[in-house]
């Protein structure tokens, strides 16, 4: 309503009209994503801000157009949106009130989020880091998905722990599990990428390897808790071992069933309390190791001398597991993985169709093959056919379609039977040299005369 002696309302030109409702137009658009947020808390605020409730804006905009619309029926209309505004700008207020009570009770431990922020923001970034890594892991069947999935949740959950300083003596060990050739020292280099990236520092932490079977049994705690000068005959100075030289980083342990009880007792210790007592020290010292281990045991199984590995060694390691699949579950990979292997050894822009022909030619010659001996052996294979040669050995010949697959060959009907079977015929192929047969296998000669003692039982 105008005010006493206010001029009389009068129509507007048609030119005026038009401005004003393109102005309307233009706030219902800028103000109309916050109308219903304004009508819902508009009780409260009003409660608050003593606000009066404002008028249906939408109702305003259909009374300016129902008729020729005069001056006070648009400035009606922009009261209306200017209260609408006015409520919204209420809103934010309430808002940056509670933004203020959070920064309030924030404040006090900004110093622990500032020392961690840069941690955190290159752990989001190792994301791209580990995501290439993971490409490393050639195969796009199910089971491969699995075990890109396992091994994305063993790289960051550690990560986590380490950017938010949880207690570094337990960062978490994982248990890589696998026949032999799956790949599983891939999966741990893979666990292991970009492990440099949180240091502060920028250095590379380290990245130690051991073969349990391949330590002698006797040296075997020295190799990896190190030793003091005169702790045994022959110590003639110090020795830090494996795990002083993998502190602040990484150690892999590969064939861990083959630990004695000894090593895994000072191993279980280590793993709870993050310290090492090298051979013939009175002292402790602290180490921040991760663990990971690998095996292609049933480490819940006794092993051939009756010994059974410690089940609560085996639980402080299987903390997070990761599961390598053998190549018979995952077929399909195999067009994939020997594409992959050529590319590793052929410069393939100088010959684009080698991959394909190399791939024919194996597929042809390997079809119904149980490839015991898995990826490992898949990409012998895959060299021999690159090298002109047939791509298998005269004894796996018979696992070939041409001769039926290694179960109607031998007659058996166990994975097991065929391990031993084939391990046999690879020592008759090499006129009993253990060495030789090791590396054709792809094991350790501790693992070869483990199956040699199996098969004579």
């Amino acid at each position: 309503m105008a005010s006493p002696g206010a001029e009389e309302p009068r129509d507007l030109s048609p030119d005026r009209a038009q401005a004003a409702l393109d102005l309307l137009a233009e706030l219902r658009l800028r103000t109309a994503p916050h109308t219903g947020e304004a009508r819902r808390l508009n009780t409260e605020l009003r409660t608050q801000f003593r606000l009066k409730r404002p008028a249906d804006a939408v109702g305003a905009w259909k009374a300016a157009l129902a008729g020729e619309p005069s001056e006070a029926v648009v400035r009606k209309a922009l009261l209306d949106w200017s209260l609408a505004l006015g409520l919204h700008a209420a809103i934010n207020l309430a808002n940056l009130r509670e933004v203020r009570r959070l920064i309030e009770r924030l404040v006090p431990a900004l110093p622990l989020l500032e020392s961690r922020v840069g941690a955190i923001f290159a752990w989001s970034r190792r994301g791209h880091d580990v995501a290439a890594a993971l490409a490393g892991l050639v195969g796009r069947s199910p089971v491969m998905d699995e075990l890109r999935t396992q091994t994305w949740r063993a790289v960051f959950t550690d990560d986590v722990r380490k950017a938010l300083a949880l207690k570094a003596p337990h960062r978490l060990s994982v248990l890589i599990t696998g026949e032999p050739g799956t790949g599983k020292e891939i999966v741990a280099h893979t666990i292991a990428s970009g492990r440099g990236s949180l240091d502060p520092d920028g250095a590379e932490p380290p990245w130690v390897t051991a073969n349990i079977a391949a330590l002698t049994p006797n040296l075997a705690n020295s190799d990896l808790f190190g030793h003091v000068r005169g702790a045994f005959t022959g110590s003639t100075a110090d020795r830090s071992g494996l795990f002083a030289a993998a502190n602040g980083g990484v150690l892999f342990l590969d064939e861990i069933g083959d630990a004695s009880h000894d090593v895994q007792v000072r191993l279980l210790r280590t793993l709870q309390e993050g310290t090492i007592r090298p051979v013939g020290s009175d002292s402790e010292q602290r180490v921040d190791v991760r663990v990971l281990a690998a095996t292609n045991r049933d480490l819940t199984q006794p092993r051939e001398d009756g010994s059974v590995f410690r089940r609560d060694l085996l639980e402080r390691l299987s903390v997070l597991r990761v599961d390598c699949p053998p190549l018979r579950e995952r077929l399909e990979d195999l067009p994939e993985l020997v594409r992959h292997f050529v590319a590793m050894e052929i410069d393939l822009t100088a010959w684009p169709t080698i991959a394909e022909e190399v791939l024919e030619s194996l597929v042809t010659q390997t079809e119904g093959y149980a490839w015991v001996g898995n990826v490992r052996e898949l990409r012998a294979a895959t060299n021999r056919v690159i090298a002109g040669q047939p791509a298998m050995l005269p004894d796996q010949a018979g696992g070939s379609a041409a001769g039926g697959d290694l179960t109607a060959r031998w007659g058996v009907r166990t994975l097991e039977e065929v391990k031993l079977l084939y391990t046999q015929s690879v020592l008759e192929r090499v006129n009993g040299n253990k060495s030789e047969a090791a590396r054709i296998l792809g094991i350790d000669r501790n693992t070869l005369a483990r199956y040699a003692k199996q098969m004579e039982g």
